[in-house]
């Protein structure tokens, strides 16, 4: 009952930094579950999971303290639930030993775009006209896809698009780009779930982490400029990018 103790506390960690960016935290759970020996395919089901419960708790977090632009997360979540689902059946076609190996290029791909979004903003607006989204409606939808099959890639995308094209204010970026993962972590839970692709022992563990982590994030982004919080993971993620590669064994 106890094997996968330690998961609890590193979960906390890496979901009350993932609320503070609107990132995933699948970019460090996965490696993770991979380095305690999971196949990728269970890592990468594993961390949807888990996803689905820290961003359902981040979500009420920034209910509670606002931001959330329910009307981006509608049109959001419209084109992303269908890619997820598409990538999360991807997950279970494609090797093991390339799933590791395309995980480690999109993590330092997406560490790179975590870099470029440190440059000083100049957000302005509260909300987002539709039509403004529609424009850019391919994004989100590539975004979701990568993330059915990897886990990750719509948290940062999503927030480039909100943040940096669309001048969306950051605080109210980063609550919804949270609750839109919330909903589209759900489908794509759902597809590893039915598929037998999550390791509920361990999910235990990760779960009730990032229900604490979802409340202890939206709190310290109000407490904190997100901007060294998104160099550190940009950092680890390159390195955790790298390591992913090396270790893959694809050629």
């Amino acid at each position: 009952m106890l094997e996968y103790w330690y998961a609890f506390p590193f979960a906390i960690f890496v979901s009350t930094f993932a609320m503070v960016t609107g990132g995933e935290g699948a970019i460090l759970f996965t490696p993770f579950f991979i380095a305690i020996g999971l196949d990728p395919r269970f890592a990468i089901g594993t961390a949807f999971i888990t996803q689905l419960f820290g961003k359902t708790s981040g979500t009420i977090g920034y209910i509670k303290r606002g931001g959330i632009r329910w009307k981006t997360v509608l049109v959001l979540v419209l084109i992303g639930i269908p890619a997820v689902i598409a990538g999360s059946l991807l997950t279970y076609i494609l090797k093991s030993a390339l799933l590791q190996f395309l995980f480690g290029v999109l993590t330092i791909i997406l560490a790179l775009v975590m870099l470029y979004s440190l440059r000083a903003p100049d957000n302005t607006k509260e909300k987002i006209k539709n039509k403004e989204l529609f424009r850019w409606a391919w994004v989100p939808a590539v975004a979701s896809f990568l993330t059915g099959v990897l886990a990750i890639g719509a948290g940062t995308i999503n927030m480039i698009l909100l943040e940096r094209v669309l001048k969306l204010k950051i605080h109210k970026a980063v609550a919804t780009v949270v609750a839109t993962l919330a909903f589209t972590a759900m489908a794509g839970a759902l597809v590893h779930a039915f598929s037998g692709g999550v390791k509920w022992g361990l999910a235990v563990f990760t779960i009730s982490g990032v229900l604490i982590g979802g409340q202890l994030g939206p709190w310290l982004a109000q407490k904190m400029q997100p901007k060294w919080i998104k160099a550190l993971f940009a950092v680890l993620t390159v390195v955790v990018g790298f390591i992913m590669i090396v270790t893959s064994h694809v050629f």
